[in-house]
């Protein structure tokens, strides 16, 4: 088979069958996951002429991918944004025939406060406040990850974001932490800037700057493509949704893969009820955490293994909230803050197709403070948002409701959101994550080299059904 490439900027022994028994082959290929990776994956071996399988855990199709329309306008628990530069995303929805609005512009109509140590801060008030641990030569920037990204980018030594993965820069594998230390910045200022409303792993001490400096390497190029943030009508899920309706092999759901055995013919996937379906060769597209729980026979290959039982997965938890009335009308604050507290950062919502009109607010917690969340539950850590909030912005006592909640960490068939890297991780697991073993071939965003979000759920699928098509 050929494929005309596209051009675009269980854990127990009783689970795993038998050698000598096999279910009878019914696919050329079986995907794991429904999400939009495995799903774009088989929808391009499908277009080939094979016959393809898509087992699902959930009992939905869409993966991260994951739009909660019970609520106006359809906001993101999941993928929030089509940047501008994904070519193979921007072009699956449009051959889905799915229409797609450009958000960037209305983030910039609310202003975003600062509410540190116990009240909102007056921006006036910013440069000269006690609690105000910026460097000395940025006392009147706002502190957080915009701050922090432009020291990176002035401070970037990759010539290209795609170098990150060449053995060059194995010596830039090191902590945030070390690379802020360089530059001058206090424990306070690290602090203020990278942990609190954490933009990626759960410190600065656990994450690779070289991650970032591919991030903010790779950022500049999506503007540069075009300054957008798209969204999908009725929710980013319609992607996957469509692809699968659209498939001609079947979707089966609440497939949970305990274990998965292949042998010199084919590969048998053993799901957790007992249902055992065949293929010639096996995508498999999910995440890391929930891969550390399927038995493979035979097991797979040492560095393969170990990447996935220790690489990290963001932990992200979102809380969406509606007002009963515009509060911030009576205390003169914009809705939008960014706290120290467990609300972590609140965003307004302006999700409806053709109107601005604020349809919400969503608070997101990541790192150490989702944890907290995590401990305390759903119901408890809702309470505790809409608490904290009142305590900031008094006004808005009794006017706010929360409507919606997603802890991606709790989430069985994710364990959080992307995967992450720690300092030294990059070059001693990185090449390993996207070979096959045998039969059975990976997808999904933590495979891609050059792409991150959706995009690199797509890169990782063309990749796979390249990878696979060459030997069927």
């Amino acid at each position: 088979m050929t494929l005309a490439r596209r051009t675009f900027l269980a854990s127990s022994a009783s689970l795993a069958a038998p050698k000598t028994l096999h279910a009878k082959t019914e696919a050329d290929v079986i995907v794991i996951g429904a999400g939009l990776s495995g799903l774009y994956a088989a929808r391009l071996l499908a277009d080939e002429g094979a016959k393809v399988v898509v087992v699902e855990g959930r009992n939905r199709v869409g993966g991260r991918l994951e739009s909660y329309r019970h609520l106006e306008g359809a906001p993101e628990a999941g993928g929030d944004s089509i940047l501008g530069g994904y070519g193979r995303v921007r072009d699956l929805a449009d051959q889905l025939g799915l229409t797609v609005v450009n958000h960037r512009p209305r983030g910039r109509l609310s202003q975003t406060e600062i509410a540190l140590g116990g009240s909102v801060i007056p921006r006036d008030q910013w440069a000269a406040h006690p609690l105000n641990h910026m460097p000395n030569n940025a006392k009147t920037s706002f502190p957080g990850r915009r701050f922090f990204e432009s020291v990176v980018a002035t401070n970037n030594p990759l010539a290209s974001f795609e170098d990150w993965a060449d053995p060059s820069s194995k010596p830039l594998d090191r902590s945030v932490y070390a690379f802020l230390k360089d530059q001058g910045w206090s424990n306070a200022t690290i602090a203020q800037n990278y942990d609190i409303n954490i933009g990626r792993g759960t410190s600065a001490h656990d994450c690779s700057i070289l991650t970032w400096f591919f991030r903010i390497g790779w950022d500049k190029v999506q503007r540069d493509i075009e300054n957008a943030a798209f969204k999908v009508v009725g929710g980013n899920q319609s992607i996957p949704e469509a692809i699968a309706a659209q498939l001609p092999g079947d979707v089966h759901l609440n497939k949970a893969v305990a274990a998965i055995h292949q042998d010199a013919t084919g590969v048998d996937v053993i799901c957790e009820d007992g249902t055992t379906f065949r293929g010639k060769r096996v995508i498999n597209s999910t995440p890391l955490p929930p891969l550390r729980w399927v038995n493979f026979d035979p097991l797979l290959p040492a560095q393969k293994a170990a990447a996935i039982k220790v690489l990290p997965s963001m932990k992200i938890n979102k809380v969406f909230l509606t007002a009963k009335e515009p509060f911030w009308d009576e205390d003169g604050f914009g809705p939008g803050m960014w706290t120290d507290t467990a609300l972590g950062q609140v965003a307004v919502l302006r999700q409806l197709e053709n109107s601005t009109a604020i349809t919400g607010l969503i608070s997101r917690s990541r790192g150490y403070m989702a944890e907290k969340l995590d401990t305390l539950g759903p119901e408890a850590a809702q309470a505790l948002v809409i608490s904290e909030y009142e305590k900031l912005r008094p006004a808005a006592k009794g006017k706010l409701k929360a409507v919606g909640y997603k802890s991606w960490a709790k989430d069985r068939f994710a364990g959080g959101t992307w995967m992450e890297w720690n300092p030294g991780q990059v070059h001693a697991y990185q090449p390993y994550l996207a070979s096959a073993a045998g039969r059975i071939h990976f997808c999904g965003e933590h495979t891609a080299q050059s792409n991150r979000g959706m995009e690199a759920a797509a890169e990782s699928a063309e990749r796979c059904a390249f990878e696979v098509l060459d030997v069927l």
